[in-house]
């Protein structure tokens, strides 16, 4: 993978973001020259500043417009669009429109000014929201587009789902290479914990970690879930882009199954708490099961999930304490 992306220059947009910060991790020491892309700040982003300033070219760009997106293009070899607007169940239910719009106005942005900007190559990155409430499980890349997103992530899954159409015509047009790919349920350290926004695995660390008792978890607990690591979802992204760049998606995801239940249970565990659990029935909890097929990543990526859950979690918990000290 090194003698790749050695010296490549790439643009990661969202960079200073959960999944994209870790990216930039990864391509630093793979040797590439990281063009790191994010809204425009005062400082160095928090989750950057543990890089030499020196080994990365951080640009701050809005790319809700083609002139932010054209900055993130600019002289690149390799874009790997990271940048979304989206949050919890709850955040995206309640801002469909929203999300909707800014997504495909991101999306739309990104690879017309990839295009313009000659770019060898542009990685997609989809959602696992594209799939319906009703799919298949473990759920097949094929089943992408059958019927709507599952009703919470509406707007967001179809803006995904537009995301794609475009990237497929805009390899057939104008023969951009461009690698598409459905990451599932990703958590780990740097991720959101902002309770307006976050994931499970982050609302309910927050809440372990802070002492609620008893710990709010939204729906009756038997949904069934996958969770990602940062790391190896930051891994799956760039191998895709190396290896498969070809407007065909990819789920990437772990095999590793749990329900929301014994998820709870176990964060408490590994956190040291004795909270009891409260399971809020009149909040929603999503699909009843949610498992990507991970056989194409396999195949096509020689990807495959590698850090445990538990072993995840400890980390993300200990993260998030270092944190508030």
């Amino acid at each position: 993978m090194t003698s790749f992306w050695t010296g490549k220059k790439v643009a990661i947009t969202g960079a200073a973001g959960f999944a994209g910060s870790h990216a930039v991790d990864l391509l630093v020491t793979y040797g590439a020259k990281v063009t790191a892309v994010d809204i425009p700040a005062k400082d160095w982003p928090n989750n950057l500043a543990h890089i030499n300033k020196e080994d990365i070219t951080f640009v701050p760009a809005d790319l809700l417009t083609p002139e932010g997106a054209a900055a993130a293009c600019r002289g690149q070899e390799v874009v790997l669009n990271l940048a979304a607007r989206t949050g919890s169940i709850a955040y995206n239910a309640a801002h469909p429109g929203g999300v909707f719009r800014d997504n495909v106005l991101m999306s739309v942005n990104m690879l017309e000014a990839a295009r313009l900007a000659d770019v060898e190559r542009f990685l997609a990155v989809s959602s696992s929201c594209v799939y319906p409430p009703n799919a298949s499980v473990p759920t097949p890349e094929t089943e992408g587009f059958d019927g709507d997103p599952e009703p919470a992530n509406f707007g967001y899954g179809w803006a995904k789902r537009l995301l794609e159409i475009q990237a497929k015509t805009y390899a057939e047009e104008f023969g951009m290479a461009v690698a598409i790919v459905r990451p599932y349920n990703g958590y780990g350290p740097r991720d959101h914990f902002d309770p307006t926004v976050s994931h499970v695995i982050a609302a309910l660390i927050q809440r372990a970690v802070d002492g609620e008792n008893p710990v709010t978890v939204w729906g009756d607990g038997t949904q069934k879930r996958t969770f990602l690591h940062v790391r190896d979802f930051a891994r799956g992204l760039i191998l895709a882009a190396e290896k498969y760049p070809v407007c065909d998606p990819v789920n990437i995801g772990a095999d590793e199954e749990t329900t929301i239940a014994d998820l709870a249970a176990l964060i408490l565990k590994l956190a040291g708490s004795r909270a009891e659990l409260y399971f809020d029935t009149s909040k929603p909890g999503g699909q009843a099961r949610r498992h990507s097929s991970t056989i194409k990543a396999k195949e096509k990526l020689g990807f495959a999930a590698e850090v445990s859950l538990v072993e995840g979690l400890t980390e993300t918990i200990e993260w998030y304490r270092s944190t508030k000290t």
